[in-house]
């Protein structure tokens, strides 16, 4: 099997999903994004770094606008795990913010 098919269909997913958000459709936008991360393979951080962290990131932010904590959770842990460079974990860091901010407002 082909690695480069895995790669374009993420990166087609990563395409529809940033169309999906224009049209502030983020349910749908995530669901692009979790679809293009499944088609990340193992080593996916080393080899793909650029478009893995677009693909977390993304998924990210749309799971916080979905309430969707089980999966901010998860995402944000994957990208502060695996990003090389502080900034890269910034976007995912404010959204873990965000959600604590609006968690602790409904409390």
């Amino acid at each position: 099997q082909d690695k480069s098919h895995y790669i374009t269909a993420a990166q087609l997913n990563l395409r529809a999903g940033k169309k999906a958000m224009e049209m502030s459709d983020y349910e749908t936008a995530y669901s692009y994004f979790d679809s293009g991360i499944s088609f990340l393979r193992k080593k996916h951080w080393q080899e793909h770094y650029a478009l893995s962290l677009e693909l977390y990131s993304l998924a990210a932010k749309c799971a916080l606008t979905n309430d969707d904590h089980t999966s901010l959770k998860f995402l944000i842990a994957e990208v502060v795990a695996k990003a090389h460079f502080f900034e890269d974990k910034l976007d995912v860091l404010y959204f873990e913010t965000c959600a604590l901010a609006y968690s602790s407002r409904l409390a």
